[in-house]
């Protein structure tokens, strides 16, 4: 009976040791176990590498022309045959001012240049018929003097032969001498003819005078039609019909159009309206202009970079612009212009101005518009690369062997923000680590690849 109590306790005391031992293995595990980080990585390949700079502001879309238009002459608007918005081709007429007074000047001199012409004409006329007059007389009087000359010849050689009287012999002679006289005197009358030419000199250069006066006239009213000086759009129309401007007059004298003036770009009061640019990415109104046309064909951006880059930056690099508009989307572009010069900014940075021409996508590009540019310094195909995020200091990296974060050195090439080339120290193939901000992670520390950090 004891022996069997016994073999019971023994028993009991077995299967309480057996339940604690399941129940405690798994805690004893979880606390005696090696500990295991999750992690990020991917696998190391051949690809495209680009070294960038970027720049360090925002740039700005501009037009290649972007002109405030100014009118040439004081005048009050009559009509206004365009409005914001519109397309225009060089030479159309953009705003019109009052030219009655304009057009009577015209009218009088044309009136006086054909008066001017007439009197050329008929000093011309004049000339003809004095030279046709002239030229008859010459050869009448010669014909005369011929007939002298042969009777004196006739006569002379019977007078030597005693066959005529002395006085036969004297009237031809005075025959003759009266006959060259009188060729004389029509040659004399000829010569005479060269002042009715010097009175048609005269009279072209007063016709010559009097055109200059009537291309005055019509240059003048020309400039009651301010013109586009180039193909573009208006961008603003600053004036109102009725309002008085001109050369030194703004819409402002009137109360209308201009509220700002004096600002980054000046125009030049000419019929031709030809305007000065605007250094900023849209031009302010000046106090003499009449309305803003951009030529939106040709655009580019101006981009600010800092100037430690210029030594990685030349004329025909490729270069990628991103607009707000339409993220995710990469404009090709190329540098087309690099400033001679370093600006000073406010914050005492030093950046340089560099030019990129769009040569796609142009229509998604409006003047003013913000811009990001990035320039691809040095590119790079099939080399061995991996993401930046996976270098320290890019100077190591963690690699994956045997399921451990194993360290490494590593020498790198180019490369940009994403991806850098790898010179040294890595294989293709390798599993590298890219969340290494982890501070879990350290050499020999076992590892679990997971797609994403933020489903652990």
């Amino acid at each position: 009976m004891a022996e069997t109590k016994r073999k019971n306790i023994v028993t009991r005391a077995l299967a309480w040791v057996i339940l604690v031992g399941v129940l405690t293995a798994p805690v004893a595990y979880y606390f005696m176990r090696e500990p295991e980080i999750a992690v990020t990585a991917t696998v190391i390949a051949r690809g495209h590498v680009e070294q960038t700079v970027t720049a360090m502001s925002s740039g700005t879309v501009k037009p290649k022309l972007d002109s405030m238009i100014a009118g040439g002459t004081i005048g009050t608007v009559v009509a206004i045959p365009v409005k914001e918005g519109d397309r225009v081709k060089q030479g159309d007429a953009l705003v019109e001012l009052d030219h009655a007074e304009l057009d009577a000047q015209v009218a009088l001199a044309e009136a006086n240049l054909r008066v001017g012409q007439s009197r050329l004409e008929q000093a011309k006329i004049a000339a003809a018929i004095y030279e046709e007059i002239a030229q008859a007389r010459v050869s009448q009087a010669q014909a005369q003097f011929e007939l002298a000359r042969l009777d004196f010849d006739r006569i002379k050689t019977l007078s030597d032969k005693k066959a005529v009287s002395q006085s036969d012999f004297d009237k031809v002679t005075l025959a003759l001498r009266v006959a060259q006289e009188n060729e004389a005197a029509a040659k004399a009358s000829q010569e005479e003819n060269r002042v009715r030419k010097e009175e048609i000199r005269s009279a072209e250069a007063a016709v010559q005078q009097l055109e200059a006066a009537a291309t005055v006239a019509r240059s003048m009213r020309d400039k009651a039609y301010v013109r586009a000086p180039f193909d573009g759009v208006v961008a603003k129309v600053f004036v109102h019909i009725g309002e008085v401007v001109g050369s030194g007059l703004g819409s402002s004298l009137t109360g209308g159009g201009l509220t700002g003036g004096g600002g980054g770009s000046s125009s030049v009061g000419i019929g031709a309206s030809v305007a000065v640019s605007s250094a900023a990415g849209l031009s302010t109104a000046s106090s003499t202009a009449l309305l803003q046309l951009v030529q939106d064909v040709d655009l580019y951006v101006k981009a600010p970079f800092d100037e430690a880059n210029i030594n990685l930056i030349s004329k025909g690099q490729k270069a990628r612009i991103n607009l707000d508009a339409y993220r995710g989307v990469d404009f090709p572009a190329h540098v087309e212009f690099i400033s001679p010069t370093v600006t000073r900014n406010a914050d005492l940075t030093r950046t340089l101005d560099i030019d990129v021409r769009i040569v796609e996508g142009v229509d998604k590009f409006l003047v003013g518009m913000s811009a990001d540019v990035i320039i691809v310094a040095d590119e790079k195909d099939d080399v061995l690369c991996v993401p930046s995020e996976a270098l320290i200091r890019e100077e190591e990296a963690y690699v994956i062997e045997n399921g451990r974060a194993v360290r490494r050195k590593v020498t790198i090439g180019i490369g940009n923000w994403q991806s850098k080339e790898v010179l040294d120290g890595l294989r293709e193939g390798e599993m590298i680590i890219t969340s290494v901000s982890l501070k879990e992670l350290k050499p020999g520390v076992k590892v679990r690849v997971v797609d994403s950090l933020e489903k652990e």
